[in-house]
C-alpha cells in the first residue's frame, strides 16, 4: 500500500513538473514573438521610419502590451513633433524667398536711378530731379520694409514687450485722422467719423496706434478717386468695437481668409505701386491677439471692406 502511494506521489510530482515546464515554454514561446515584433518595430522607428507601429498583441504579456503601447505613443508624439519640423521649415524658407524678393526691387531701382544719374543724367536739371525723387521714394519703401521686418520678427519672438494701460481711444482715433487728412485730401478721399461715448480701452497705445495707423492708411490707398473712409465705434459688454470701412475695389471672397499672412497679397502690382510692403496687416493680427482680439474682416467687390477689431474696457478681462 505505501509503495502504491508512494508511486502515485511520484507519478503526480513528474506530472506538475511536466506541466511546469510545458506552460513556461509556452510562456517564453508567448513572450519571444511579440518582444521580436517590438525590437524590429523600435529599430525601424529609429532608422527613421516614423510612420511604424507595434500593431496589436492580445497574446502577449501584459507588460509587453504595456511597452508597445508606449512606443507606439513615442512615435506618434515624435511623428508630430517632425511634421511641426517641417512645417516650420517650409514657412522660414518660404519668408526668406518673400524677403529676398521684396528687398530685391526697391535696391535694384534705387541702384538703377543712381547709375543713370552717374552716366550723365545728373547734369540735365529736369532729368536728375526726377530720378532722385523716384531714387527716394524707394528708399522710403526699403525702409518701411526693414521696420515691418524687424517688427513682425520682435512679435513673434516675443522679443516685444507690450505696456497695457488705459487711455482715450476716441482722442487717439482723431489725433490719427488730423495727420492722414493731407494723404487722404491727396488721393481725393473723405474720412468721416461716428465715434460713440465710450471711448476708454485698456491696452498698449502704441501698438495699437500701430494698428489703426495700417488699416486706415490701407482704407485710403485702395479707395476709389471721390471715395469715403469711415471710422466708427461701439460698446459692447465688455468695451469697445472700432471698424474701418472703405469704399475701395474690395476684397475677393477666396482671398479673405488669407490677407493677414505675411507677404500675401491680392494685387500684387497695385500693392508695391501704392507702396505696401505685405506685413502691415500680418502685423495687425499678432498686435490684436497679443490684447486678445482678433480682426474680423467683411469685403464685396467693387463695394469696400470693413475690417472690425474689439478692445476690452477692463485690466482683469
Amino acid at each position: 500500500m505505501a509503495e502504491e502511494l508512494l508511486l502515485i506521489g511520484i507519478g503526480l510530482a513528474l506530472g506538475c513538473t511536466g506541466t511546469g515546464i510545458w506552460y513556461t515554454m509556452r510562456s517564453r514561446a508567448q513572450m519571444r514573438i511579440p518582444a521580436a515584433r517590438i525590437a524590429e518595430v523600435t529599430s525601424a522607428i529609429t532608422e527613421g521610419a516614423v510612420g511604424a507601429r507595434i500593431e496589436s498583441l492580445p497574446e502577449a504579456h501584459e507588460d509587453l502590451r504595456r511597452i508597445a503601447s508606449e512606443i507606439n505613443r513615442l512615435a506618434d508624439r515624435a511623428s508630430k513633433d517632425i511634421e511641426e519640423m517641417r512645417r516650420l521649415e517650409r514657412v522660414r524658407s518660404e519668408f526668406i524667398a518673400n524677403v529676398s524678393h521684396e528687398l530685391r526691387t526697391p535696391i535694384f531701382s534705387v541702384q538703377g536711378y543712381l547709375e543713370t544719374l552717374l552716366d550723365g543724367a545728373v547734369d540735365d536739371p529736369n532729368v536728375s530731379m526726377v530720378f532722385l525723387e523716384k531714387a527716394y521714394l524707394n528708399a522710403l519703401r526699403l525702409n518701411a520694409l526693414l521696420n515691418d521686418l524687424i517688427d513682425i520678427s520682435r512679435i513673434e519672438s516675443g522679443e516685444l514687450k507690450f505696456s497695457f494701460r488705459y487711455f482715450d481711444m476716441n482722442e487717439l482715433i482723431n489725433e490719427l485722422v488730423q495727420t492722414m487728412q493731407i494723404r487722404a485730401e491727396q488721393r481725393d478721399v473723405r474720412v468721416d467719423l461716428e465715434l460713440c461715448s465710450v471711448s476708454s480701452v485698456y491696452g498698449d497705445k502704441e501698438r495699437l496706434t500701430q494698428v489703426l495707423t495700417n488699416l486706415i492708411d490701407n482704407a485710403i490707398k485702395y479707395n476709389v478717386e471721390g471715395g469715403t473712409v469711415r471710422i466708427t465705434t461701439r460698446p459692447v459688454s465688455k468695451g469697445v468695437c472700432i471698424a474701418i470701412s472703405d469704399t475701395g475695389i474690395g476684397i475677393p471672397q477666396e482671398h479673405l481668409a488669407r490677407i493677414f499672412e505675411r507677404f500675401y497679397r491680392v494685387d500684387k502690382d497695385r500693392s508695391r505701386a501704392v507702396g505696401g510692403t505685405g506685413l502691415g496687416l500680418a502685423i495687425v493680427k499678432h498686435i490684436l491677439e497679443a490684447h486678445h482680439s482678433e480682426p474680423h474682416v467683411r469685403s464685396e467687390q467693387g463695394k469696400g471692406t470693413v475690417i472690425e477689431f474689439c478692445l476690452t474696457a477692463n485690466a482683469d478681462a
